[in-house]
């Protein structure tokens, strides 16, 4: 049952916030006024103030080497590069799903294994990015080296993929995307796949698992989304958007709030993530520059509902293994307490981190998600040897 902490973390009274003053001013230019980071610090809210979905904030990344002028607060949140983290990046172009829809092209980062090596697809929350898988999938590949491969996208709307259509995140076009990016990079013969899915894109791994959209499918992986809290805190959503900041004078900013903030709490994590969250504005110049989310959350609002109606039996009757990671027990709702005692499901609690497990956690997470994979590995046995049979010989 959920805890009356987690059900009234969106309610519209701003959470306690610590003293400005507690926040590093020696990480600011001397021209940068105490008042100044005060103001700043009474757009920050606490870490799980996201906790049921990963409502944090998309767009293209705009990196240091970029355009290295705008840093100006210290290094100490400047953005980290994708490279570090995944071998490539690449554009896949793909055919919109209706007619009068464009092409969408999905910006994919990879790291691969050796042939046929079993895949995890990651699927990031709302408002969220690809790199937010970034730390665990470095992670993955220092444990399981050569063994698995992994491929994280930006969902429509989000980050540097590109449609004609972005504020469409119905969750029918979010399974289908999924689809139709595995199988752009990875054409017709697919590896085992591991689905994970963080907040809403948990719902969406379990809607292309529950309707069998994926081949060659071993597991599904789902982290801290559950579908009772979920419902349960979207009407106080509005509020959580309304007071979050709209706007960044540096990107080094916006990995700071990140982090100040709660919503992620490695700051290494944040680095990476945080940067293509935002875009110039429209008014943003050289000489006085300016950020924005990337993503309009308030622009989905009529998909709200239906990414988590239904995640539960999804989840439960999706045919293949299944595991539940959350940031705390009191996450979990009556039904899924129920079916997690009859053992229709692995469930594993990472008390430490806030809403963004994979990315508070990193390290866990890439040891738990290989270990999930192992138990559910298929067991490939040896070529059957054919019986030779000896005739029988009949004396003169």
């Amino acid at each position: 049952m959920a805890s009356d902490l987690l059900r009234n973390m969106y309610k519209t009274s701003r959470p306690p916030l610590p003293s400005p003053l507690q926040h590093s001013i020696t990480d600011l230019p001397e021209d940068v006024e105490a008042e100044q980071l005060e103001d700043e610090s009474m757009d920050s809210f606490s870490s799980d103030l996201a906790t049921t979905m990963s409502f944090q904030d998309p767009t293209p990344a705009i990196h240091p080497s970029k355009n290295p002028a705008v840093f100006s607060v210290s290094s100490r949140y400047g953005p980290l590069e994708w490279s570090s983290y995944f071998e490539e990046k690449q554009f896949f172009t793909v055919s919109g799903e209706v007619e009068t829809e464009g092409d969408i092209t999905f910006n994919v980062y990879q790291t691969k294994g050796k042939p046929g090596a079993p895949l995890f697809v990651m699927h990031h929350g709302a408002g969220s990015g690809a790199l937010g898988f970034a730390l665990a999938a470095k992670e993955i590949r220092s444990i399981a080296g050569m063994d698995v491969s992994i491929l994280c996208f930006d969902a429509r709307g989000h980050g540097e993929t590109t449609s004609s259509d972005d504020h469409n995140l119905s969750l029918d076009r979010l399974a289908n995307d999924l689809k139709n990016v595995v199988y752009a990079a990875y054409g017709e013969h697919l590896p085992d796949i591991i689905l994970v899915g963080h907040s809403m894109g948990g719902s969406v791994v379990c809607e292309a698992a529950s309707r069998g959209m994926i081949p060659n499918l071993i597991g599904v992986a789902i982290l801290d989304i559950v579908e009772g809290i979920a419902i349960e805190t979207l009407s106080h959503l509005h509020g959580w958007l309304e007071r979050r900041p709209n706007s960044f004078r540096s990107i080094d900013r916006v990995v700071q709030w990140g982090v100040k903030s709660g919503t992620v709490r490695n700051t290494e994590s944040a680095r990476v993530s945080f940067p293509p969250l935002v875009i110039p504005s429209a008014g943003s110049t050289a000489q006085n520059p300016e950020y924005v989310w990337r993503t309009d959350l308030v622009a989905s609002e009529q998909y709200w509902k239906e990414w988590f109606t239904g995640l539960t039996q999804k989840f439960l009757s999706s045919r293949t293994a299944k595991l539940l990671i959350l940031a705390g027990t009191d996450r979990l709702d009556k039904d899924m307490t129920i079916a997690q005692m009859q053992g229709k499901f692995q469930m594993l609690v990472f008390p430490n981190s806030g809403h963004a497990v994979q990315e508070d956690d990193p390290g866990r997470m890439a040891r738990e998600l290989i270990a999930f994979w192992k138990r559910n590995e298929r067991l490939v046995l040896p070529p059957r040897m054919p019986v030779v049979t000896h005739s029988a010989t009949t004396k003169p």
